[in-house]
């Protein structure tokens, strides 16, 4: 594997577990959803278990001092066999950061990882060609069609350890927007409509996925950050006219509220919202950490416990009452959106 300087995402992931280590990664693209699984992936691959704290860095090309970079680089791993620092926004980095980078690039320290992420590299600067000569690349391009979703869910899916049938796996890819983020959505709905069987089946697809190209669970989840009442009732409407399901609507909507309180939480241990978003939000797109640190603003303490006071008798109610699934939502989501300290 290590012959080849570029890979499509699906080729690496499929590839990994042959990997050997190298000192550079550069992860390339707009597709936010992949570039986190690869990180992941890498991270997975090349940290030993308890030595993230130690040995995992993490910094942002908008806001970092490239010094700092290069001493982390240059440090002794402390638990692990190797020492992980990853530069996220790489392209954001002046012009003298990025040649400091490239120079380290060009001679490495062994016992250190070095993973860049970059939307678009400027193939023409000098740092760009050093990197590109020395980095592995893993090219993480949105989806251009259905197959692309296909391929994808059917890497998923082993992962997953679950099982779809071709006629399934083409129905699903053609009934979801182009977008993989949208798609691990669907994904993950379809694995609590089925209970966590292990698989899923062409009914199951028409029945929890149908058309969802309409509004999502992070179109309501937006709302409700920013506490608009009329806009998260909207998005609620149109989810239920596209068959959403109220297990997982309430199941995503308790995810989101726990994320808001884990940033209540350690901001009242006085960590800055820079290390929040670097260091504790592994399970949010990068993309959309600043919203949820925007988000918290808006939800104090006791609101977010009366939140989750709210979502465990809205999910009693959905599998014990006759009440109707939409009353019982929109009661949550003017509840949720209403409650103050």
């Amino acid at each position: 594997m290590q012959r080849r300087k570029s890979f499509p995402h699906y080729e690496f992931l499929n590839e990994i577990i042959n990997l050997k280590t190298a000192p550079v990664f550069l992860i390339i693209g707009q597709e936010f959803y992949l570039k986190d699984k690869v990180q992941k992936a890498l991270i997975g691959k090349f940290t030993t278990p308890g030595s993230e704290d130690f040995d995992l860095i993490t910094f942002y090309g908008d806001n970092c001092e490239t010094e700092n970079v290069i001493e982390q680089l240059e440090m002794i791993p402390f638990m692990s066999k190797h020492r992980i620092i990853i530069l996220k926004n790489f392209d954001n980095l002046q012009v003298s950061g990025k040649n400091l980078i490239a120079e380290y690039v060009s001679n490495p320290v062994n016992s250190s990882i070095l993973i860049l992420t970059v939307e678009k590299l400027d193939e023409r600067s000098k740092a760009a060609k050093v990197i590109n000569e020395k980095a592995i690349s893993i090219i993480c391009r949105a989806p251009y069609n259905a197959e692309d979703i296909a391929r994808w869910l059917r890497n998923e899916l082993k992962e997953k350890k679950y099982e779809m049938d071709n006629d399934s796996i083409n129905l699903f890819a053609n009934s979801i927007e182009t977008d993989y983020l949208i798609a691990a959505n669907e994904l993950e709905k379809l694995i609590i409509y089925t209970k966590n069987t292990g698989k899923i089946t062409i009914e199951d697809v028409k029945e929890s996925v149908g058309k969802s190209k309409t509004d999502s669970v992070f179109d309501l989840q937006n709302a409700l950050g920013n506490r608009n009442l009329k806009q998260a009732l909207q998005v609620l409407e149109n989810m239920l006219e596209n068959n959403e399901s109220a297990v997982f609507i309430i199941t995503m909507l308790t995810r989101f509220f726990s994320q808001l309180w884990k940033i209540e939480a350690l901001q009242k241990k006085n960590i800055s919202d820079s290390e929040i978003t670097n260091r504790y939000l592994p399970e949010v797109y990068s993309k959309f950490r600043s919203d949820y640190l925007r988000y918290a603003k808006n939800y104090k303490a006791r609101s977010i416990r009366k939140a989750f006071s709210l979502l465990l008798q809205a999910d009693i109610d959905s599998k014990s009452l006759n009440t109707k699934e939409e009353i019982i939502l929109e009661t949550l989501i003017y509840n949720l959106c209403k409650s103050q300290e």
